[in-house]
């Protein structure tokens, strides 16, 4: 009898442990399956951005918190944001945010997403714009400083590449997609090639669907409707050549227009934004418009956060905000009409489905060809080899926030820099 009873007390006892587990496992659960608060959503994001140098870095931020910490999407519905980011007009970073925000709580989470992710650069490009003259602010643009900012950037975004191809590519259409854009995009400039890149890796997917028959079925509402036609009309009015007089006096709607038509982010921007900005009767000096793009690097954010310093410099705080409002918002209200969409069509048609396959597979290509053009602008010495690879140990093996890494490279930059090492 004793000796039964003993045997039994261990079975209870892991039974309790068990339910316990188990129990915790249903809290776990509950809690990264539950609604996001908008507050909490604000501060995330808000603190994602300040502390991401780069809209590419952005991306890998919030892959890092709601895809691998607070397991909010899945791999795969990551990368349908970021591909849909991609093909979307304006800053990919700030475009892969205000997605986030609409799936975790709507259109409400989209303006308050949106907003996060552009606060940060908007009062730190805002603040340079203000006080640029100053000798600190001028310091911040040491090219060797950047330099070492843009190896740790680089690692960031090839430990990403590495876990973004893991998790899409695996067939061999996706892997030919995938080499094929990274030759496209390693040897064609342009935005032309940028979007014809996109638009044929679909169209392989589609074509090469086993799934055949469907029909496309997009409805639009009456609002819509309007949104489209508003942007049309947006186009437009950049499009259209202006006298100077009506060019400076209708700058911030022709700005808006040209953020609804630059894909590839920053670097495709700056011809434009340069036309833009450096017309007569606005102010801007070919210097100072450098000096914006020279800045940019040392602020987070994607390199489009140039604009606030731009708008300052046309007609003070509130032409930061005006500039920042109609390059922003515009392409925001896009990807939020693009991402209702094109979610509906990934449920419902397969052929469609197969072709965002193979546009995924295609988008890894963008990171792995930012790792090789920041290689590329940086000097091959032996210092930048060692930053690599302590950016890498360190976010790799060690998980180190980004920012932390920023820091510490900064601060041996700092010293090495006043004890005579170049």
């Amino acid at each position: 009898m004793s000796d039964a009873s003993t045997k039994r007390r261990p079975s209870a006892r892991t039974a309790s442990t068990a339910a316990t587990v188990e129990e915790r496992s249903h809290g776990s659960t509950a809690r990264q399956s539950g609604p996001e608060s908008l507050w909490t959503l604000f501060r995330v994001i808000f603190a994602l951005s300040a502390l991401s140098w780069g809209g590419l870095a952005l991306m890998a931020q919030l892959e890092l918190h709601y895809v691998e910490r607070e397991r909010r999407f899945t791999p795969v519905e990551y990368s349908d944001l970021v591909a849909l980011a991609w093909m979307t007009p304006g800053a990919v970073g700030c475009n892969v945010a205000v997605q986030v925000g609409y799936a975790l709580r709507g259109s409400i989470g989209a303006w308050v997403a949106g907003f996060a992710s552009v606060l940060p650069f908007f009062c730190t490009m805002t603040a340079f714009a203000t006080f640029y003259q100053a000798p600190f602010i001028r310091a911040l643009a040491t090219p060797g400083l950047i330099d070492q900012f843009a190896i740790v950037l680089a690692a960031l975004i090839g430990l990403t590449w590495y876990r973004q191809t893991r998790a899409l590519v695996h067939e061999p259409l996706e892997w030919a997609s995938a080499t094929i854009a990274c030759l496209v995009l390693l040897t064609v400039h342009g935005t032309a090639a940028f979007v014809l890149l996109l638009a044929g890796s679909f169209a392989a997917g589609w074509i090469a669907s086993p799934a055949r028959g469907g029909k496309l079925k997009v409805s639009l509402s009456f609002a819509d409707k309007l949104v489209v036609l508003a942007l049309i009309a947006l186009i437009v009015l950049f499009a259209t050549p202006l006298s100077p007089y009506y060019a400076t006096r209708l700058i911030w709607p022709r700005l808006a227009g040209a953020g609804v038509t630059l894909f590839g982010g920053g670097f495709s921007a700056l011809p434009v934004l340069k036309a833009l900005f450096e017309a007569p009767g606005l102010g801007v000096s070919a210097r100072e418009f450098t000096l914006a793009f020279t800045l940019s690097p040392v602020s987070p954010g994607p390199l489009l956060n140039v604009v606030p310093f731009l708008g300052y410099l046309v007609q003070g705080w509130p032409g930061a905000v005006e500039a920042t409002c109609a390059l922003f918002i515009p392409s925001g209200i896009l990807i939020v009409f693009a991402r209702r969409h094109t979610h509906r069509l990934l449920e419902t048609h397969q052929r469609f489905e197969h072709g965002m396959r193979m546009l995924r597979a295609a988008t890894t290509a963008f990171l792995l060809t930012a790792v090789v053009r920041i290689g590329e602008h940086t000097p091959h010495e032996a210092a930048y080899l060692v930053t690599a690879a302590f950016a890498l140990v360190c976010l790799a093996r060690f998980k180190m926030p980004v920012y932390a890494v920023y820091a510490i490279v900064a601060v041996v930059f700092g010293a090495a820099h006043l004890l005579g090492f170049r």
